[in-house]
């Protein structure tokens, strides 16, 4: 077996094929739309475990205005290099989401059965994983305009943010985020994008992996680096 086929896309090919096929994936990876949500409540709930304040009235949408502003800042910058724009993007990754829960959604049942040192390994491929997929959608965008629609507050005190994304040409894109109060800062904990849910796609494909490895985790561990191995621009440690 080698690393790279313990990695196949086993659920929602049809709707990867979609997003592939709208290919506004360049602003919604910088808006942030990386992952995640088989649903708001069960997927919140995985995530946030600890209770959390109720978000006040606004305090969402304008979370969400201010990421997709400085994401079409960013992807409208000609003069920053891509290593650069890939530096921002994982700030704004680690800044905006809940990024270890969302991993630990992502790998299900495993990550129980995961020793310390395997979870730890696991985390920092996981956001290298992401930076990976979603950077190399950087060139995609195209003047595409994000627009923030409505705010719901839910009855667990999280709040729901409804988005579109305008393309210059073709359909609007609907995109929808859910956030919480998270050890005091407001923190996206998934995503949709046009119905699809980005944290149950990839629980899915990691499932499958683990399972094609065997149940063995650390072939499945190389294999998600080898996945990512060369691909990544690492953060620089030193500042």
């Amino acid at each position: 077996m080698t690393k790279q086929s313990v990695f196949r896309p086993t659920l929602n090919k049809c709707g990867r094929a979609l997003l592939r096929q709208r290919g506004f994936m360049g602003l919604f990876a910088l808006a942030l739309g990386v992952i995640f949500v088989a649903s708001p409540i069960a997927a919140s709930n995985a995530v946030v475990k600890s209770q959390s304040r109720t978000l006040l009235p606004g305090e969402a949408e304008a979370f969400i205005k201010a990421l997709g502003d400085a994401a079409v800042q960013m992807l409208s910058d000609k003069q920053s290099t891509h290593p650069e724009k890939i530096r921002r993007f994982r700030h704004l990754l680690n800044q905006s989401f809940a990024l270890q829960g969302i991993a630990r959604f992502a790998l299900g049942r495993y990550w129980r059965q995961a020793s310390p040192a395997q979870r730890q390994r696991y985390l920092g491929l996981f956001e290298d994983y992401i930076v990976n997929s979603y950077a190399a959608r950087f060139g995609n965008y195209a003047g595409e305009k994000f627009i923030v629609l409505q705010e719901r507050i839910d009855d667990k005190g999280g709040a729901t943010v409804d988005t579109r994304i305008q393309r210059p040409s073709g359909e609007p894109v609907a995109v929808v985020w859910h956030l919480r109060e998270r050890q005091g800062a407001v923190r996206i904990v998934d995503v949709m994008v046009e119905g699809i849910s980005m944290s149950l796609t990839e629980r899915s494909d990691f499932a499958a992996a683990v399972r094609t490895a065997g149940g063995d985790l650390d072939i499945f561990l190389d294999a998600l680096a080898a996945k990512v191995n060369g691909a990544i621009i690492r953060p620089d440690k030193s500042k």
